[in-house]
């Protein structure tokens, strides 16, 4: 959109018995003391814009700043002057035209990078363009309808943030932003003024930092002023039900028909290691028979690695419970799964019917399924296996919760066959 010409400023000004004060641009190149290479930096109205190289090199001692005279090189002495030139003939041409004088801009244009009526996007149309290019994503195994509607929460923060906090604005681009960005978004709006938690915050901030990576991809940025930002991830230690807390839920009978399904759905889980859109979708294709044991055989719907889950005898009585129910039949799947937010809803009811400690949700029966692989005597490493984990680590790290049970059982296993060897 074009502004009123400065010249068109000054009239009005002069009518009005106003002060005009028309815009100013300066051309500087420079060397930085690390570094033989010349750089140009372009300023309007005393707002600089990054530094650029210009492609040029020499001696620190043979070049002169102020006349833009390389010593014995004629040749780049005058490619030099030329992008100068280039610069304020760009600028002029700008201003009377009325268009932005945004000093980045004015530079790139002088250098060919860009036309006059290319714009490049502001941060806020950047957040959009990255949404859409992640929704073009959906369906393959890097992005699922979660992740989706996880990103369009964070393009809504996103968008508020860069509209009402002071020093950014609707109109603030990839060049203006500083390493200071860090704070402003996560400490002082996403932890201090929406009270999100640290990890919470840390996830929308590493979306904004995936973000500029993909501005600089396109062009749209220089830099990334986030590249040395290190926010570490708080690690919780992870939470499990215990085999009371099952034996609880298995034996409980509720009258409503919905609490009992959602109740063997949970346990389903905490006895296959399933997650919330890995059960909804279980179906007959995913059951197979491999040397003689009956299992599951699924790719996670959110990493596509498959998941190898013998079918405990806990598991197959749920699974035989739900053979004839007439939704799954409808469905074709193997046991009836409502929606994730429904299911979380029932089950916080249960847990509190029950009497169990612990909030029951759906994603924690796939950590209790460490607890419960480990009653049976599964390793590790044989966990990540029926988890769908590519290591050991990740099952650690976010899913195993360290107990004194097992080494007290194999504290008195050890000693008993010593007892007995001795007597």
């Amino acid at each position: 959109m074009f502004k009123l010409p400065a010249y068109r400023k000054a009239q009005d000004a002069a009518e009005r018995g106003h002060k005009f004060k028309a815009p100013t641009c300066n051309v500087v190149f420079i060397m930085r003391s690390n570094s033989d290479a010349i750089y140009i930096r372009v300023s309007v109205n005393g707002v600089r814009s990054t530094n650029k190289s210009t492609g040029i090199k020499a001696a620190r001692e043979d070049f002169d700043t102020k006349t833009r005279t390389i010593l014995n090189d004629p040749t780049n002495t005058v490619r030099l002057r030329k992008m100068e030139s280039a610069v304020y003939e760009v600028f002029k041409d700008r201003e009377i035209t009325g268009r932005s004088l945004e000093p980045n801009l004015i530079r790139d244009i002088a250098f060919g990078l860009r036309g006059h009526d290319e714009q490049e996007p502001t941060v806020i149309e950047a957040i959009s363009l990255y949404q859409q290019w992640h929704e073009q994503r959906f369906g393959s195994n890097d992005v699922s309808i979660g992740t989706i509607r996880r990103y369009r929460t964070y393009k809504t923060l996103l968008t508020t943030f860069f509209t009402l906090t002071p020093g950014y604005g609707k109109d603030t681009r990839f060049n203006q932003l500083k390493p200071a960005l860090q704070f402003h978004l996560v400490d002082t709006y996403l932890k201090a003024q929406k009270k999100y938690c640290h990890n919470y915050a840390l996830k929308i901030f590493q979306f904004f930092r995936g973000l500029v990576e993909y501005a600089i991809a396109h062009e749209w940025a220089d830099r990334n002023p986030l590249r040395h930002a290190r926010i570490r991830k708080y690690v919780k230690a992870p939470v499990t039900l215990s085999m009371e807390d099952l034996a609880k839920l298995k034996a409980f009978e509720f009258v409503e028909p919905h609490a009992n399904q959602v109740r063997d759905v949970f346990l389903l889980c905490c006895y296959t290691g399933l997650a919330y859109s890995d059960v909804a979708e279980l179906s007959s294709a995913d059951l197979a028979n491999i040397n003689d044991v009956a299992c599951i055989l699924k790719n996670r719907t959110k990493s596509g690695v498959q998941a190898f889950v013998p079918l405990f005898p806990d598991a197959r009585e749920i699974l035989d419970k739900y053979r004839f129910h007439e939704g799954c039949r409808m469905s074709g799947k193997l046991v009836p799964v409502l929606s994730n937010p429904k299911m979380n809803k029932w089950l916080k009811i249960i847990g509190n019917t029950v009497g169990i400690k612990e909030s029951l949700h759906t994603h924690l029966a796939r950590k209790t399924f460490t607890m419960y692989s480990e009653e049976l005597g599964f390793t590790l490493s044989e966990m990540a296996v029926m988890l769908g984990h590519t290591n050991a680590t990740m099952t650690e790290n976010h899913y195993y919760k360290r107990r004194r049970e097992p080494v007290i059982v194999r504290f008195k296993e050890i000693f008993k066959n010593e007892q007995k060897q001795a007597s």
